[in-house]
C-alpha cells in the first residue's frame, strides 16, 4: 500500500507540473489585435483657391461635402469602412491604410495636383491634415497635426488654437468663461504660423482639457492686448474642438482674417 501511495503522490505532482507549464505558456503567448487603419482628418484652410479634391495615393477619396475654404470634411461612420477608437456618430476622420501614404490635393475644377506630400500614418494614430499658404505667398502647403484624443470625464472637453493665417503675427489666445469679459485668462502663448516651423508643428497639435460650457475667446498679437480675433462659442460636453485662425491680416472681403472651428464629441 505504502507503495501505491507514493505512485499516486509522484503522478499528481507530475500532472500539477504539467498544468503549470501549460498556464505559463498560454501567459506567454498571448497575441493582441493590431489596427491597420491610420485616420486623418482634412481642412481647407488655403486662402483663395475654392474647394479642393482629396487624394491618397493618387486615388480620389470622395469626400461627403465640398472641401470649400475654411471647412473640414465630416464622415459618417456608416461609410467609414474601418473606424478605430472611441469615435460614434459623424467624425471628420476617414480610415486610410497605415504606413507611408502620398496625399495631394487639387482644385476641383481641374485633376492635377496643387499640393502634395509622403509621410508614415501610424496605424491607431489620428491625424489633422491642413491645407494652407497660398499661391501668392509661395506655394499650397500641408501641415500634419497628430491628434492625441483621450476619454474626457463629463463636463470636460479638448480645445487647441492653430494659427494658419501666413501673413499674421503670433498669436494667443485668450478665453472668457461663461463669456464674461471680466474673467479671461490666456489659454495658449505664441502661437505663429506653422507651415514653415517645426516647433510650432509640435505646439500648434497639442490639445488642452477646459470645462465645458460657454466661452468669449480673443486672439491677440502675441505679447499685447490688440485683439486680431473674437467671439463666443460654446464648447459642448466632452468634446474635441480646434480653433483656428484663416484669412489673411491684410484680406478683404472672403479672404478677411477670420476663424475656422472644428467641432465633435466622442
Amino acid at each position: 500500500m505504502p507503495k501505491y501511495k507514493t505512485l499516486y503522490c509522484l503522478c499528481t505532482a507530475a500532472v500539477l507540473l504539467f498544468l503549470l507549464s501549460c498556464s505559463k505558456d498560454q501567459k506567454t503567448n498571448q497575441q493582441f489585435i493590431v489596427a491597420t487603419y491610420s485616420q486623418v482628418s482634412v481642412t481647407n484652410a488655403a486662402v483663395g483657391i475654392g474647394s479642393l479634391n482629396f487624394y491618397v495615393d493618387n486615388q480620389q477619396i470622395q469626400l461627403s461635402d465640398s472641401l470649400s475654404f475654411g471647412t473640414t470634411s465630416f464622415f459618417n461612420l456608416l461609410n467609414n469602412a474601418n473606424p478605430s477608437g472611441p469615435l460614434s456618430g459623424i467624425t471628420p476622420y476617414v480610415s486610410i491604410t497605415y504606413g507611408y501614404r502620398v496625399l495631394g490635393f487639387s482644385a476641383s475644377s481641374v485633376n492635377n495636383i496643387l499640393a502634395s506630400f509622403k509621410d508614415y500614418f501610424e496605424p491607431g494614430v489620428y491625424y489633422s491634415v491642413f491645407v494652407a499658404d497660398t499661391l501668392e505667398y509661395g506655394q499650397l502647403q500641408c501641415v500634419v497635426l497628430r491628434d492625441n484624443l483621450v476619454q474626457l470625464d463629463s463636463g470636460k472637453a479638448q480645445i487647441r488654437f492653430v494659427n494658419l493665417s501666413p501673413d499674421a503675427p503670433s498669436m494667443d489666445l485668450w478665453a472668457f468663461p461663461d463669456a464674461q469679459s471680466s474673467a479671461g485668462y490666456k489659454l495658449f502663448s505664441n502661437r505663429p504660423f506653422p507651415v514653415y516651423d517645426y516647433n510650432a508643428v509640435l505646439g500648434s497639435q497639442n490639445f488642452t482639457t477646459i470645462n465645458s460650457g460657454p466661452y468669449y475667446f480673443a486672439a491677440t498679437q502675441s505679447g499685447t492686448f490688440n485683439r486680431l480675433l473674437q467671439g463666443g462659442l460654446i464648447i459642448p460636453n466632452k468634446s474635441v474642438v480646434t480653433i483656428y485662425s484663416k484669412g489673411l491680416l491684410a484680406g478683404k472681403g472672403d479672404q478677411a482674417l477670420d476663424v475656422g472651428v472644428i467641432e465633435y464629441t466622442h
